[in-house]
């Protein structure tokens, strides 16, 4: 696969008042790992919170079920399961476009997706010598 930004790190000059890309800087700074993690996090916290009431709505029909050996009576869709499902694609999304971004992020400054981008970067800094 061809690398979009090649002449990005080809960019030399005598000048000392050329600064190095953006892409360079957070490359090898903490900043961009810092970012990806928290992202991620933040997708992986969005989701949770999205499965987290459709989750334990099946688990209590369950309990019921189990509870009176039968089906239980589920009703109509009320205002509650309205609102319900108004929070659960609202986390959704949320997770989603912080995954996208943490990616996104990622594949820019590294090359790699968020995943590998971290365990690339944690195994780099495993290996300084901060003594």
């Amino acid at each position: 696969m061809q690398k979009n930004f090649v002449w990005l790190d080809k960019i030399t000059c005598e000048n000392a008042d050329v600064k190095p890309p953006l892409r360079n800087i957070l490359a090898e700074s903490h900043i961009s790992a810092i970012t990806i993690a928290v992202l991620l996090f933040w997708s992986l916290n969005a989701a949770f919170h999205a499965l987290w009431s459709p989750l334990f709505r099946v688990a209590k029909y369950l309990f019921t079920a189990v509870a009176i050996l039968g089906i239980p009576y589920s009703g109509t869709i009320t205002f509650e399961d309205r609102v319900m499902l108004f929070a659960t694609i609202s986390y959704l999304f949320s997770a989603l476009v912080s995954f996208a971004a943490a990616w996104l992020l990622a594949r820019w400054v590294y090359g790699d997706g968020p995943l590998r981008s971290l365990s690339r970067y944690s195994n780099r800094i495993a290996r300084k010598n901060h003594a």
